[in-house]
This record gives structure tokens, sequence and C-alpha cells, in this order.
């Protein structure tokens, strides 16, 4: 019996060791990270405009937080995902080069065949004084949502839409609308960080 405990021990222990190595071995989160932008409006009165974009990564939501977050969304609504945004913690920004910008609270990064990933980022969006005085149709779109596709050096392309209503249609899929315009589409992405 004796030789049995000390045969399970070195197993375990060597099984341990080997799962220590294959953790060293697994490529370091992508965050925190920095990039650069460069936003272009590409209809209505914003065709043509641009402004320099900064976004940043300081973490990405759990598989068990996206599970609750579509929960959320099909039980109660946009207005129920507004909430349980309002009490989450942010986990990147995204500014206009040289602002303060907004906290994002939806973070996930998805590799690509490539080796580049796939980025998504969400928030509840700040609705102005102004935009609630006057009733304006703008506040039944409080997301705003920026996705970049970079390569394995961080460089790429991208959009973000400042004002967007979320919702899952009939067919259980989920579906995008933008406020009257086409979102920036953003160009010259790269990693600084």
């Amino acid at each position: 019996m004796p030789k049995f405990k000390l045969a399970v021990s070195l197993i375990c222990a060597v099984l341990a060791l080997l799962a220590l190595s294959a953790r060293s071995q697994e490529p370091k989160p992508p965050f925190p990270a920095q990039y650069a932008a460069t936003a272009v409006g590409e209809s209505g009165t914003i065709a043509g405009k641009t402004f320099g974009m900064n976004i940043y990564i300081d973490g990405v939501t759990s598989n068990g937080e996206v599970d609750e977050l579509i929960g959320i969304l099909k039980q109660k609504g946009q207005d129920g995902l507004v909430s349980k945004f309002a009490d989450t913690k942010d986990l990147g920004r995204v500014s206009p080069t040289g602002g303060v910008g907004t906290g994002m609270r939806f973070l996930r990064i998805r590799p690509t065949i490539d080796g580049g990933q796939h980025i998504v980022l969400a928030t509840d969006r700040p609705i102005s004084f102004p935009e609630l005085y006057a009733g304006t149709r703008s506040r039944d779109y409080p997301i705003g949502i920026v996705v970049l596709d970079v390569d394995k050096d961080g460089k790429g392309s991208g959009s973000f839409a400042p004002l967007c209503k979320v919702r899952f249609n009939k067919n259980g899929e989920l579906e995008i609308e933008n406020f009257s315009q086409k979102p920036f589409r953003l160009a010259n992405v790269y990693r600084e960080k």
C-alpha cells in the first residue's frame, strides 16, 4: 500500500509540473494595450471629417459575464443592459486624442486565424443634459460600440458607432441599429504599447 501511495503522489507531482509548464508557455494576455486610430466620417454631416482616437484595453469580459449580459438583454431589453453596464467597472477607455473619453464596460478579444485579433468594446454612453431636456430621439440609442480588426503586429482597421440600439430579433439574432448615419471608419489602427 505505501508503494501505491508513493506512485500516486509521484504521478500527481508530474501532472502538476506539466500543468505549470503548459501555463508558462501560454501567450501573455493582450492587455494592458493601447491603440491609436484615425476616425473618418462616412455619411451625413460628418462625411469626410476626421479626428484622432485612442483605445485603451485593461481587461476583458469573462465568458460568465457575457452569458449574464446576453440573458439580461433577452429578458429586460436594452434598458436592463444599460442598467447593468452602469454597475460594471471599466475594462478600457475610448477617447479622442488629447481627451478624457468614455470608459468601456464590455470588452472581448478573439484571436483570428492569421494570428491577429478581433476586438469589440461597448458601453452605455453618457447622455448630455441638452439631449435629455430636448427629448431627442438619440436617447433611444444609448450604446457605443468600437470594433478593431488587427493583425499580429497590431495594425489594422475598425469602426466606431457612438449611438446604437441593441436587441435580439424574433429569430434570436443580435441586431445593432445605428442612429441616423453610418459608423465612423477607423483607419490607420496601430498598437502603441
